[in-house]
């Protein structure tokens, strides 16, 4: 016959109970679901990141193509609103990317001061996971004449 001492101390040793394992499923079900939402918070700011670096270069880009211009340039005597003709502008090839972004340039005559013009550059751009209007501005004072 079994002595029931012995029986007690072999059963308590005889593995997890079913409550032991839920605990332990819950707590890497709420690990694995904060590693996910903190992954899909990166790719947002990754495309965020992605467009403004983008944006950037635009802006850049038209504002050194007005400073390379020589004093004197018909551009810069005249107070003007241009629109970039190759409104909207797609970067890259990905088709899926629907990013599209405008460019503008403003030329304010006399300002800050007589023969000075000030340039500002507006890169716009709107993209499907984020509402309203995203914008970048550059602004350089340069020598009429």
């Amino acid at each position: 016959m079994r002595n029931p001492v012995i029986r007690a101390e072999s059963q308590s040793d005889s593995g997890y109970t079913l409550i032991e394992v839920m605990i332990a499923m819950a707590i890497l079900g709420i690990g694995l679901l904060s590693i996910a939402v903190a992954q899909l918070s990166a790719m947002k700011v990754s495309s965020r990141s992605k467009n403004l670096q983008q944006a950037m270069f635009l802006a850049r880009e038209q504002l050194d193509d007005l400073e390379a211009l020589p004093p004197g340039a018909p551009v810069l005597n005249t107070a003007a609103v241009i629109a970039d003709p190759a409104n909207p502008i797609q970067i890259g090839n990905d088709p899926t990317d629907e990013t599209r972004f405008s460019r503008q340039t403003t030329v304010t005559v006399n300002d800050p001061s007589a023969n000075l013009a000030r340039v500002k550059v507006v890169v716009t751009w709107n993209t499907t996971n984020v509402t309203g209007m995203n914008q970048v501005q550059l602004t350089a004072v340069k020598r009429m004449n």
